[in-house]
């Protein structure tokens, strides 16, 4: 059994994270986008303190049956860790479902992990990756487009999030979004937390985006999706 799972955040129990599942979520340190609104930048510096075991998440499952139906892969971003794969499929030998929540910039991992349930965070237009999520992709369009592909073939076992942050994302960028995820039929608008420590703080005294804006956003992305909502509940946060 591997002694670094990469896992550094647990919640062994949530009603929230895993469409109509009872789960546990595991949370995986580190990224390869820096998101400056990211709402878990302990986990995604690798400064969180904690280290799990994959035998102590595998004990715990073992025992959970009937109570506990799946596991969140969740981070950071999990498919950055070379043996995320192997992980999936030893939480899976429990009979346990799975839910991967991820970026999308390693669409060839989410094929090799085959979630039960995908979450795919679409943070804003592909050209604007580079400059404002730091991310050191050439090729960021081919890799959301192939991912947001898995998502629309995975039909009601996927989703699209957009996390409304100002700055980042705007009229312009919406209907960018909506053209690339058309077909999906899924996707949520999470408007921006800033109740909580993010990586970045000067985002947290930015004006946040306006009701009347988060509704037109949506007008603008149910043209392309078969159903789009603003999702206000409070995910999980380790």
């Amino acid at each position: 059994m591997r002694s670094n799972s990469g896992i550094a955040g647990w919640i062994k129990n949530s009603f929230i994270d895993f469409p109509g599942t009872v789960s546990t979520v595991l949370f995986f340190s580190g990224c390869n986008l820096a998101c400056p609104y990211c709402h878990n930048p302990a986990i995604v510096q690798g400064r969180s303190g904690q280290s799990v075991l994959l035998q102590e998440v595998l004990d715990f499952l073992s025992k959970r049956k009937g109570m506990i139906e799946g596991v969140v892969l969740s981070g950071g971003e999990p498919t950055i860790h070379e043996t995320i794969v192997e992980t999936a499929n030893e939480i899976r030998s429990f009979g346990y479902k799975i839910k991967l929540d991820t970026n999308g910039m390693l669409p060839k991992k989410i094929q090799e992990i085959k979630p039960d349930y995908l979450a795919l965070d679409v943070k804003t237009t592909p050209e604007n990756y580079s400059a404002v999520l730091k991310a050191t992709y050439t090729n960021v369009h081919e890799r959301l487009v192939e991912s947001i592909s898995i998502v629309k073939a995975m039909k009601e076992n996927a989703e699209i999030r957009i996390t409304l942050a100002p700055k980042i994302v705007n009229d312009k960028v919406i209907e960018d979004i909506g053209a690339m995820i058309e077909g999906v039929k899924k996707a949520y608008l999470q408007p921006l937390q800033t109740n909580v420590e993010i990586l970045d703080p000067v985002f947290s005294e930015l004006e946040g985006i306006s009701q009347g804006e988060v509704q037109c956003y949506r007008g603008s992305l149910q043209k392309f999706v078969e159903k789009c909502e603003i999702r206000y509940s409070k995910i999980s946060i380790v």
